[in-house]
């Protein structure tokens, strides 16, 4: 699934009020015990993903034979199929508002988001650094697999040599990255405790207003139908 943004749509909207309302949504997973309702959840997240994600057909097809396997083998095991339909439902909650954030927030929207809410600036640092590096460390394990693959090795076949095959080298980027943000840092005098400012603040625009009515009136109609069920 790729991650390129479209800034027409959730790419504008306030990261404050997405950071929200992914809380929100999070919660509702865990909280709503309706299947209509955790389906209009879907739905919506759903047509969201599909308008501000350019998703790829093999991300659909490997996401829906997760669902299937997962629903099937709930089902089975638990003998309650409408349980394992609602278990799929809000693993989809749960795993779409965690993609849709960072697939439509730009990294220096959220050190601005973060630092309207007054995080320490520590916490600000280390939460960007994880944000920024997990797209690297994701490429840098598909060229391992890559690497591996060209010496014969077939990782997805073969799981006894993930350790050593993927994981053990994966390490060892991430120490290297870990060594080249630290020294870059150093280079720079970067000070965490020195007071900063910022050129572009949050703004509230007439866009988020449109937005937070919008997701308002969506969780009145989930609480609503989870309230009739």
């Amino acid at each position: 699934m790729s991650l390129a943004k479209l800034p027409q749509f959730l790419g504008s909207v306030n990261p404050l009020l997405k950071i929200v309302l992914s809380i929100a949504l999070t919660a509702c997973a865990f909280a709503l015990k309706s299947v209509g309702a955790n389906l209009l959840l879907v739905s919506v997240l759903l047509v969201l993903t599909f308008v501000s994600v350019r998703v790829e057909r093999k991300s659909v097809v490997g996401v829906g034979v997760f669902l299937l396997i997962f629903t099937g083998l709930t089902g089975t095991l638990s003998g309650d199929w409408g349980y394992a339909g609602l278990g799929a439902a809000r693993l989809l909650v749960l795993i779409l508002p965690a993609l849709l954030l960072p697939a439509t927030t730009a990294p220096g929207d959220l050190v601005r988001a973060f630092q309207a809410v007054r995080l320490p600036p520590f916490l600000v640092l280390s939460l960007m650094l994880t944000w920024r590096f997990l797209p690297v460390i994701q490429q840098e394990a598909q060229r391992i697999i890559e690497a591996n693959l060209l010496r014969g090795v077939d990782l997805a076949r073969r799981p006894g040599l993930w350790f050593s095959g993927l994981f053990t080298p994966l390490i060892f980027r991430i120490v290297s990255y870990a060594d080249d943000v630290t020294v870059g840092l150093e280079t720079r005098g970067y000070d965490p405790d020195s007071p900063r400012s910022t050129s572009q603040p949050l703004r509230w625009r007439p866009g988020d207003t449109l937005f937070a009515l919008g997701a308002a009136a969506l969780l009145f109609a989930v609480g609503g139908l989870e309230w009739t069920a």
